[in-house]
């Protein structure tokens, strides 16, 4: 697919509420047209691929912040930006991998709902 096709005749509309500032108690429902003639498909996959980051980063990334190491890859699906295609269990050895001691005792415990006691006595 070459990335630098340009886009001619597309157009795409959508229903979207605005308000006048964030604190205003006063919404218009708007129909916003948008016209995509003249854009490359690069600039629109560009912009698709921004929001499934944005989306991601203050969701799932933000919220599972610690159970990720440096550099790290991460897999999402477009359809659905906010949910991870890796396994649990791989995000859980993952996380694990970083601990020590007790820490990793503690972790693997929450993970399997269990008291750190609890665990330990399966550890046995």
């Amino acid at each position: 697919m070459d990335m630098n096709t340009i886009i001619s005749g597309v157009v795409m509309s959508k229903v979207c509420s605005i308000k006048a500032d964030a604190d205003s108690t006063e919404s218009k429902n708007i129909n916003l047209v948008v016209s995509f003639n003249g854009a490359t498909l690069q600039g629109v996959f560009d912009k698709a691929l921004s929001s499934a980051v944005i989306q991601w980063q203050n969701g799932v990334g933000r919220k599972n912040f610690d159970t990720y190491v440096n550099n790290q890859t991460v897999k999402v699906d477009f359809k659905s930006p906010g949910k991870s295609t890796i396994p649990a269990e791989d995000i859980v050895k993952a996380r694990a991998a970083t601990l020590k001691g007790e820490e990793k005792i503690a972790y693997l415990a929450d993970c399997a709902g269990l008291s750190i006691e609890e665990f330990k006595a399966l550890m046995k």
